[in-house]
């Protein structure tokens, strides 16, 4: 089975390095990935965090589909919460109609901050905590034209020829329900490490509506890789990485990625160290001659000929490698 490989692209940053510079970095990877044959590109949304540069996913998408010329590009994901499901299918529909069957609509229930953060996103006032699958069934009405709660409200631009793909993302079999429920393509985060996920993804395909947005579902699994010409060195490249996981798990906000031998002296002798390489140990570590295995394995237990690689390091040059080198094996 020939795989679709796909990149999640949070816009790393480095300790002393920039937001700004981490864009560029992006930009650079989405026109190798382009060339190379990557079928897609999805870029994540963050406030007010230091680790990651990308706060307007839906802005780098249409700079990257500009600078591009075949390569699917989208969110991964907007996060609903803190944004009205109107203003959201207006972006989607002009960016699905200027690049037909190229967007993608990638939509999360996340908040994409801490507390302050959406505060802020939410012009200082109590976030809504209702249903997030009800803003989906809104955005698709938009999209869809369909007669939704302000009845003949149009969504610019309107009669589109192509309507764009919509991906839901999540961890959890609610996640997988309410996206097969509506029709709509599926992307689990296994690089979370939940215990549900294929239980989830199952659910998924099971349950699938093929009445609804989409006649057939799409089914994506986001892995985290550190690919290297040793398997040691590939290890201590991801320490960055999974150091930025062990934060978010902790509900802190995580710092720019540090070096492998910074990360050492931080966890080595603390009650974080048994968490921290359990976190290792579920990226996925190959060199070029096993990544292509590695990556098969991953995709058959999931059901699934599609993967979006994770890949965050501390030298970029180190992440280019690893993208470059899952692209040959495949």
């Amino acid at each position: 089975m020939k795989l679709k490989l796909g990149i999640l692209d949070q816009s790393p940053t480095v300790e002393g390095g920039s937001a700004l510079q981490a864009l560029k970095n992006s930009i650079d990877l989405a026109v190798c990935a382009d060339e190379a044959g990557f079928h897609r590109v999805i870029y994540s949304e963050h406030h007010g965090v230091e680790a990651y540069g990308s706060s307007s996913p839906e802005i780098l998408s249409a700079v990257i589909l500009s600078k591009t010329k075949r390569i699917k590009v989208g969110t991964g994901g907007i996060m609903m919460k803190n944004y009205s499901a109107y203003k959201i299918a207006e972006w989607a529909k002009m960016l699905g109609s200027m690049y037909p069957e190229r967007f993608i609509l990638g939509l999360g229930k996340a908040p994409g901050g801490l507390k302050d953060a959406v505060s802020a996103l939410n012009n200082h006032r109590p976030v809504v905590l209702s249903s997030q699958e009800t803003k989906l069934e809104e955005i698709i009405q938009y999209i869809k034209e369909e007669k939704g709660i302000y009845g003949g409200l149009i969504a610019q631009p309107t009669h589109v020829a192509h309507l764009p793909e919509i991906l839901w993302l999540g961890s959890g079999i609610q996640s997988a329900t309410e996206a097969a429920k509506h029709g709509v393509g599926y992307s689990y985060a296994d690089f979370m490490r939940n215990d549900q996920g294929v239980d989830s993804t199952e659910t998924y395909l099971n349950k699938f509506d093929r009445n609804r947005y989409s006649p057939v579902p799409s089914l994506q699994v986001a892995v985290a890789v550190s690919v290297e010409e040793d398997l040691k060195s590939a290890r201590y490249n991801a320490y960055g990485m999974a150091y930025q996981f062990l934060q978010a798990r902790h509900i802190q906000a995580p710092e720019a990625l540090l070096s492998t031998e910074t990360i050492e002296k931080r966890i080595l002798g603390t009650e974080d160290e048994e968490e921290f390489f359990k976190i290792l140990d579920h990226i996925i570590l190959g060199t070029p001659g096993n990544i292509s295995e590695k990556l098969l394995e991953k995709a058959e237990e999931y059901n699934t000929d599609e993967l979006l690689i994770l890949c965050n390091m501390y030298r970029e040059t180190d992440r280019m490698d690893t993208y470059k080198s899952i692209i040959l094996a495949n």
